[in-house]
């Protein structure tokens, strides 16, 4: 099936980029969003890709325009963006919400290569790598998937953003797990 670009999807788009940008580059979320140790709130806006993959278009987005405001120059822009297109992607595959929720600490592993290799940290590329992905994994997981999972309580909100609840694991079973 292939999905419309009508108006109501361009607009969706450029509202979760415009947020995701917003999220990432305004004070005093910005002093949070770049180098080795990052706590970048606009992360967790990563989860629509999870219940939607059409946002993986407004996502990656989001994340090239917020890159533009980098101290890391180009090579963020494009490292920082491609870690974000992989992770919504492969969050949008994914139906467990505590798993996808781990896919940006994954994929931003080339966010924390880059910055060893241009010099932010010189610690080791395994401590930057690890800072970035401990950082992933507290927005994401622990902060953004409590705040999804109470937003899609809101069926209005459900239905205006196309959130797919159906088919999609919101718990974690650790009865199966032990099996």
């Amino acid at each position: 099936m292939r999905k419309k670009f009508n108006s109501k999807f361009i607009v969706r788009q450029g509202v979760i980029a415009a947020l995701y940008v917003l999220m990432t580059v305004v004070p005093p979320l910005s002093n949070l969003s770049y180098g080795p140790i990052q706590l970048r709130l606009s992360e967790a806006l990563t989860l629509l890709a999870f219940f939607n993959g059409e946002y993986i278009w407004g996502l990656t987005i989001g994340c090239f325009f917020a890159n533009i405001f980098s101290p890391f120059g180009v090579l963020d822009i494009i490292v920082g963006t491609l870690a974000s297109f992989l992770a919504a992607y492969f969050m949008s595959k994914c139906k467990n919400i505590w798993l996808s929720s781990i896919v940006p600490a994954i994929a931003n592993i080339l966010v924390g290569i880059q910055l060893y290799f241009i010099g932010v940290s010189k610690t080791g590329v395994l401590i930057v790598t690890g800072q970035i992905m401990i950082s992933e994994i507290i927005v994401v997981s622990l902060i953004g998937v409590p705040i999804f999972k109470m937003l899609i309580k809101n069926k209005v909100l459900v239905e205006y953003l196309k959130l797919n609840t159906k088919n999609k694991n919101l718990t974690i079973n650790f009865k199966k797990m032990g099996k």
